[in-house]
């Protein structure tokens, strides 16, 4: 809830920038001169600097460790093959054409339970089992550095450098010498990892900002680099995947027309 309430409140703050800019512009331009109105005036930062914010969504492959399992191997549901994930983006474009832009992201992927999870079982000299871990919901936030580069008006392809918060419940079960232990931590695991992708676009032009509703395709993949667990989990780490279709809409503002 507290997220949903940050997001919307920057959205707002970025829509009303240039509005209040504007109209103090306005009020400064009645107040001068006549004949220095003839001159040239400087346009403001808004009219100069391109920006655009918007909302991303779209099916990406995930990985094993965040699916959730198929109970045969002829279940297949969109959920044992894709996960949701969601993302808000502001972008800055650079002067003079504006064809390229660089931006930040943040993302997350919404209801993460039931997974198919880390797993891990440990055997001991005659290869019985005596103990095992398991995770089976995930809360997966991330921030994101990007750059595109817009070939025309309406296409665009570009990179990415993607940080990933992963927030998890542990279970740890043993049966050693005959006694059993169950235990749970609350563990954090961190994931860096890249995407490339490419979008097409389509502008609708309106008298202060434009709308523009776009496709995107993209390949990504992060690996876990480090974790706060209190079992020792040897090789096994934590990969997500983003590579997926996704459909968004920014609104674009600034800039000379």
């Amino acid at each position: 809830m507290k997220r949903t309430i940050i997001i919307i409140a920057f959205f707002v703050l970025l829509i009303s920038i240039p509005i209040l800019t504007e109209a103090n512009d306005t009020f400064a331009v009645k107040l001068e001169n006549p004949i220095l109105q003839s001159e040239k005036v400087k346009l403001p930062w808004y009219k100069t600097l391109k920006y655009e914010f918007g909302y991303t969504g779209g099916a990406c492959t995930g990985s094993r460790d965040i699916l959730k399992p198929k109970k045969n191997y002829l279940s297949y549901y969109p959920d044992n093959l894709f996960n949701w994930l969601n993302s808000v983006n502001l972008n800055i474009f650079l002067p003079p054409n504006n064809r390229i832009a660089i931006g930040i992201k943040y993302g997350w992927f919404p209801h993460l339970t039931e997974r198919e999870g880390l797993g891990m079982i440990l055997y001991d000299e005659n290869y019985n089992s005596i103990a095992g871990f398991h995770t089976d919901r995930w809360a997966i936030y991330y921030n994101s550095i990007l750059l595109k580069y817009y070939k025309t008006k309406t296409f665009y392809y570009g990179v990415s450098i993607n940080h990933f918060i992963a927030n998890t419940e542990e279970n740890y079960h043993s049966a050693i010498n005959g006694i059993l232990s169950d235990k749970t931590a609350i563990v954090q695991r961190k994931c860096i990892g890249g995407e490339i992708f490419c979008g097409l676009e389509r502008h609708i032009l309106l008298k202060k900002f434009e709308i523009i509703p776009f496709i995107k395709l993209q390949v990504g993949h992060a690996v876990e680099y480090h974790n706060n667990s209190p079992w020792e989990w040897g090789s096994k780490k934590l990969m997500i995947g983003t590579s997926g279709i996704f459909l968004g809409i920014n609104i674009r503002v600034g800039g000379r027309r």
